[in-house]
């Protein structure tokens, strides 16, 4: 997935930029979401990295991997989030049209695209990646009456991108392969 998001960013930076200039890159980290949140204070720490946290894409680990289905090397359903920093003050409509429109719809968009050039997952096209989405307007713990307190440290919102449905290939070996 890190390189699928390097992908996103060469295609998606220089509209970012045009829309913020302070934006670096399109971040990518995966793990148990307390080990991301911890990298996170981690960045808060540095005079350098701090700038380098959001928008990114977060792989959240453990999932699942199925094996044993013929010419499939395995499959999983993973969950991404995609984040931009924002306001607790914002309301949804100014949501929508100071992070969602211009920085996580556009990632949102390459990053279908680019799972399904990267040609390691069996899909026929980018808009028949399976998946359920959910735009979160402001990224935070469920209680009673929507969301009580951030999850993540910042204020973010988000893309989730739940049991996204991957299925990829076996490798192909023309002079033999080295066996697991």
């Amino acid at each position: 997935m890190r390189d699928v998001v390097k992908n996103v960013e060469l295609k998606v930076l220089p509209q970012l930029q045009a829309y913020d200039n302070l934006i670096q890159g399109v971040h990518y980290d995966h793990g148990h979401p307390v080990e991301i949140i911890e990298t996170l204070k981690q960045k808060d720490k540095s005079d350098t990295l701090i700038f380098k946290k959001y928008p990114a894409v977060f792989l959240f680990q453990d999932f699942t991997e199925t094996m044993g289905e013929p010419g499939v090397d395995s499959s999983a359903k993973l969950h991404l989030l995609i984040v931009a920093a924002t306001s607790s003050e914002y309301k949804a409509h100014e949501r929508y049209e100071k992070n969602f429109k211009p920085i996580l719809y556009p990632i949102y968009l390459e990053l279908k695209e680019q799972i399904f050039k990267s040609g390691k997952v069996m899909v026929p096209s980018a808009s028949s990646l399976s998946f359920n989405k959910i735009d979160r307007l402001f990224w935070g713990r469920q209680g009673l009456y929507g969301n009580e307190s951030n999850v993540f440290n910042d204020f973010l919102d988000a893309i989730e991108i739940q049991n996204l449905d991957l299925k990829f290939y076996k490798p192909v070996c023309l002079n033999g392969c080295a066996t697991k």
